[in-house]
């Protein structure tokens, strides 16, 4: 395959947004040669309000023209309500919140924001409508589900500005899914990670994503990988999962239990356990 023209990491660098895991993600960066680009996820940024990320990897968001195709990266994580302040949170308190799926204290904490969509508005201004727009966000810039913050909550303004330009496509992460869906002439393709595959939200997938194939569901890293993104000659962009291993032979000696495993060890799925009800449901 000839080289990529560009890369670009969809944020969550980092787990719990110290400086020394971003600093290692940059140091191992360093050894990609070809041009970089960055948009922060909330992994990055609540330890200390993404200061060590715009340090290191910029700020967003952006916008590129490249080959005809105006690209756009959108920061869709700082934004969150503040729910730190009024209960006197530290800093790894607040960052610990944030760094839960389906966690009941920071609420529905990504959106684009009032800021992004005005400076959005006139960044696709001077685009003609026939030409491609390829945006990248952390979050979908769809309803997927809220709960998860698998969305924005500003999601129809975003899809407003979109409504003139015929050929949109937004690449986006958190998900870490297979993950495939329309909305009006936008398309939205989710990526993998190359952490570990979160599970499939309660009501599904849309009708249009094909399920996920993992040929060992009993390996928290099978799943995992990234997208080799290309644009066909009908100004398409085509993605290409990309797993990190194609060659998988499950195992399953008798001894192999989470308990010989640190990686495989369950917790709460409320892991915050400050939800106001937990502990009251046996």
């Amino acid at each position: 395959s000839p080289p990529a023209d560009f890369l670009i990491v969809g944020g969550d660098i980092g787990q719990l947004g110290d400086p020394v895991e971003l600093e290692l993600g940059a140091e191992i960066l360093k050894e990609v040669t070809i041009k970089k680009l960055y948009i922060p996820g909330e992994h990055d940024w609540y330890l200390d309000m993404g200061v060590a990320w715009e340090k290191l990897y910029g700020h967003s968001p952006w916008a590129l023209d490249h080959k005809g195709v105006r690209f756009i990266g959108l920061d869709t994580v700082s934004r969150a309500p503040d729910f730190w302040t009024i209960k006197k949170m530290t800093p790894k308190e607040r960052m610990g919140h944030m760094a839960v799926l389906d966690g009941s204290v920071a609420g529905a904490w990504a959106g684009v924001g009032r800021d992004q969509l005005a400076w959005m508005d006139r960044a696709l201004a001077n685009w003609p409508k026939d030409q491609p727009v390829v945006l990248f966000s952390h979050n979908p810039l769809w309803e997927y589900f809220a709960p998860w913050n698998f969305w924005v909550r500003d999601w129809r303004e975003v899809h407003e500005i979109l409504k003139p330009f015929s050929n949109v496509t937004n690449v986006h992460g958190h998900v870490h899914q297979v993950l495939y869906n329309e909305i009006g002439k936008m398309r939205s393709i989710g990526m993998l990670a190359t952490s570990w595959p979160w599970p499939y939200p309660p009501q599904g997938v849309p009708a249009l994503s094909p399920c996920q194939t993992r040929v060992d569901p009993g390996d928290p890293y099978d799943g995992v990988g990234w997208s080799r993104l290309t644009m066909n000659t009908k100004k398409v962009v085509e993605n290409e999962y990309v797993m990190w291993r194609k060659d998988v032979i499950g195992e399953a000696p008798w001894d192999s239990g989470c308990g010989d495993n640190t990686n495989q060890i369950l917790s709460p799925r409320l892991a915050d356990q400050i939800w106001p009800h937990y502990g009251a449901y046996k």
